[in-house]
């Protein structure tokens, strides 16, 4: 694909090809879903195509069918915006969730933010999210291909007055001086994968925050000239990264770990510096925050007791953002181990984005002749297993289990208390 494919999908021609390909796919989709298991055949969606098409460019009529592909598959992280949007696989696999976009716009707009250079925007999935915002955004793509799809995305969504895409090498000391001369904020999100390095189709994760590129040492050095910037980075970057007075922040969404964000103090709404860790929980659409003013470093230690009648399992952004002790402090609450991120209170803590909640039926040493004596006493037939810290996997031990069939389910928890292994059965129903 090259940036004259994406003007011929702008085209009248090019988007009656995406139109007839989406109602091909959504109708094979739906076959599908009925039972007809060869209902998706993308050789037959071609000939479709080509049917319905017969003067179209072969390369065309394939990138079209592309898009569409890419487009069921960014659904579930992007939304319905994708119906308007150009991509390619990379470009969407790093593009940002759009509740995650929004939510990061918002706090811009809170920092006094005006005009946000958007260095290395991708797709435009960020840079829309601020103009939608009511920001003026100037975005900087290396890569030709990337920059006009950014820049087609933007001005299919009616944001053209409100965003420039710039194609630049933002590591090249002229572009970026011309960029940032009308900016007072700053957005980067390091390209983390490796074209040329491919696992399971897919570009390979970089690790290394000196890999990226831009590196994260030059990422530093903008911020020292735009105080109020901000850097999407991976869920799985040190804290010690964190910029001196700065915020970092772990989103979740549904339940999956989408991303962290590192802020430098100017990007603070309140002004004052405060917030240091923050988990964002997005579920079904609303956003929930744990917060601390602390350093992870300097936390006191968590509160550790015996099993109470309720376990909880901290969302991944609270676990990652290390705020286990912090919501164990919030639910009257307590650790069974320092090191392992399960939470006991004794009374229902009640529902909560924060954490799922189990009612503590059992709890023994892990034996799995004991375990299975104790589910089938209670002629439980079907279990969910969660771990953490221990090595079996979940599945083998079910396996193991071998539970005959009974009328109840429940959900075992099994982790380690000091060097020994427990397990936990909950919620039998």
């Amino acid at each position: 694909m090259d940036p004259s494919v994406v003007d011929a999908l702008r085209s009248a021609e090019g988007r009656a090809l995406l139109t007839d390909a989406t109602a091909h796919d959504n109708d094979a989709h739906g076959r599908a879903a009925a039972g007809d298991a060869r209902a998706i055949d993308p050789l037959k969606a071609a000939s479709s195509l080509r049917r319905a098409h017969p003067g179209a460019n072969p390369s065309l009529v394939s990138a079209a069918l592309s898009q569409v592909r890419m487009r069921r598959r960014a659904r579930p992280r992007l939304g319905d915006i994708v119906d308007s949007l150009l991509m390619t696989d990379d470009g969407s696999e790093q593009a940002t969730r759009t509740v995650a976009a929004e939510l990061r716009a918002v706090r811009y707009l809170g920092s006094g933010a005006t005009h946000v250079a958007d260095l290395g925007c991708g797709i435009g999935l960020d840079s829309i999210a601020f103009a939608r915002m009511g920001l003026t955004v100037t975005a900087v793509e290396s890569d030709p291909l990337t920059a006009a799809l950014a820049a087609a995305n933007v001005e299919e969504l009616g944001l053209a007055d409100r965003v420039r895409v710039i194609v630049g090498d933002v590591t090249d000391d002229t572009v970026l001086a011309t960029v940032l001369a009308s900016a007072d904020a700053v957005f980067v999100d390091p390209a983390r994968r490796d074209p040329a390095s491919r696992n399971e189709g897919r570009s390979a994760r970089v690790t290394d925050p000196e890999s990226w590129s831009p590196r994260w040492s030059w990422v530093a050095g903008v911020a020292a000239r735009v105080p109020r910037t901000a850097a999407k980075v991976a869920p799985g970057m040190p804290h010690e990264l964190t910029p001196v007075g700065g915020c970092a922040t772990w989103t979740s969404v549904d339940g999956d770990l989408v991303e962290a964000e590192f802020a430098w103090p100017a990007m603070d709404s309140a002004g004052n510096n405060s917030v240091r860790r923050r988990a964002l929980i997005v579920r079904k659409g609303e956003p929930t925050s744990l917060t601390s003013t602390i350093d992870l470093l300097d936390q006191a230690p968590p509160p550790v007791g015996d099993i109470g009648s309720w376990l909880l399992e901290p969302d991944d952004a609270v676990i990652r953002s290390g705020l286990v002790s912090d919501l164990a402090a919030l639910l009257g609450g307590r650790l069974l181990d320092p090191r392992v991120a399960y939470i006991t209170t004794d009374t229902d803590p009640g529902p909560s984005p924060l954490a799922a909640h189990f009612r503590v039926e059992l709890a023994l040493p892990l034996h799995i002749g004991r375990l299975r004596d104790a589910l089938r006493e209670r002629g439980v037939g079907r279990v969910v297993i969660k771990k953490r810290a221990i090595g079996q996997d979940p599945d083998d031990i079910r396996r193991v289990l071998a539970l005959p069939p009974g009328p109840h389910t429940a959900v075992v928890l099994i982790t380690r208390i000091g060097d020994d292994p427990w397990a936990f059965v909950c919620d039998i129903r």
